[in-house]
């Protein structure tokens, strides 16, 4: 009688795991395999089912959008000058950076100079730099 029970308890443990197994797995390859192939991809098939088609060229929405989006850029082709006030704060908000513009290349111009950074490579050091690229790429095989 004991042998009937722990085989029917050990049944019902091993029908338990695989269906919630099987369950797990039907809802991960649910969850992971989404994709667009269940959208309709037909064509309409009559001529008023085609003027509700944004992209269509029969659409009257694609022309009233089109002619609109073409007379902004038309309108908006030759640009307004700004105002005076406008101009001025500009040119106030542009002046530190100017300044601070013009100061950093004066120290990289003496930087240049006092390292000799304009000057030719001398050949021991290309020689030095081949030999240690080189070595990188042979110990990279």
């Amino acid at each position: 009688m004991n042998r009937i029970f722990f085989w029917l308890q050990n049944t019902f443990v091993r029908i338990i795991l695989t269906l919630s197994l099987v369950g797990i797995a039907f809802l991960l390859s649910a969850v992971f395999s989404y994709d667009n192939s269940f959208q309709a991809q037909a064509e309409p098939l009559t001529p008023e089912a085609t003027q509700y088609q944004v992209n269509s060229k029969d659409s009257p929405f694609r022309e009233n959008e089109q002619e609109k989006v073409n007379s902004l850029f038309k309108e908006n082709k030759q640009p307004q000058t700004a105002a005076k006030s406008t101009q001025e704060i500009g040119e106030a908000i542009s002046k530190p950076a100017k300044t601070v513009k013009q100061n950093i290349e004066s120290a990289a111009g003496n930087v240049r100079e006092k390292l000799n950074l304009d000057q030719p490579l001398y050949p021991g050091t290309k020689e030095v730099l081949d030999d240690s690229a080189n070595a990188v790429k042979g110990n990279q095989r």
